[in-house]
């Protein structure tokens, strides 16, 4: 079934949507599943030099659909989109234990403070873990709601598709952010609405969309907003 005639099902059926919670729950439980193998893997490692994400990264996987490395690649798209060069601050909401996009951030960009937020302790002191073991100075994860964060340092936002809910924290972003913030939503695509919350459709009316990569085969894809009015471009 192609991602058009996904989303065309979801407009004839909405009542479809109706599952979404107990979607969603079984696929937190098998990111959760993943995490657990794959940061294992990881922090086992004897790394004898210098190392980074992508090279000590699972390159397969057996539970979910994309690996460590898998999801590390596929943000290559947004360094089209994002300019990172004058970025003091970046913000990850929902950073996870296997926080793939800050250690990406970190690989490619000189971004001085790589922030992660999470509400799960667990997450956040593995991703810690993770990153002291790489070497990755400039950044961190925080306990922290990102309905609560201030945003007002930040120049890069980027909001992972897991989190929850997701409408209420791009509001608090377009509350507290910069006038020049560059946003970055993990967004579903088609069914993958089925098990992940979309926030673009009902977009906080500051923002607008200014661009969209590729969609991937996890059915998702990052979505670029800015604040303004600005022409939105074609799906």
């Amino acid at each position: 079934m192609g991602h058009d005639t996904g989303q065309a099902l979801l407009e004839t059926y909405p009542e479809i949507l109706s599952y979404r919670p107990a979607l969603t729950a079984a696929f937190g439980k098998m990111v959760q599943e993943q995490d657990t193998a794959e940061i294992r893997h990881m922090l086992d490692q004897d790394l004898s030099g210098p190392a980074s994400f992508g090279q000590i990264a699972a390159g397969k996987t057996s539970i979910g659909v994309l690996s460590s490395r898998d999801a590390y690649n596929r943000l290559n798209e947004v360094f089209d989109h994002v300019d990172f060069g004058s970025c003091c601050r970046a913000v990850m909401v929902g950073c996870g234990g296997r926080p793939f996009t800050m250690f990406r951030i970190h690989d490619q960009t000189v971004v001085p403070e790589i922030i992660g937020l999470d509400i799960v302790p667990e997450a956040v002191e593995t991703a810690n873990r993770l990153a002291a073991k790489l070497g990755y100075v400039r950044m961190r994860a925080e306990l922290c709601d990102g309905r609560d964060y201030d945003y007002g340092e930040a120049q890069v936002v980027y909001v992972a598709s897991m989190v929850s809910p997701k409408a209420a924290v791009v509001s608090r972003i377009a509350d507290t952010a910069p006038q020049g913030v560059q946003i970055v939503l993990w967004e579903p695509v088609s069914l993958g609405r089925l098990w992940v919350e979309s926030v673009e459709r009902t977009l906080d009316p500051r923002l607008a969309v200014t661009g969209r990569t590729s969609i991937h085969r996890n059915m998702t894809r990052d979505v670029f907003v800015a604040r303004g009015s600005v022409p939105r471009p074609a799906s």
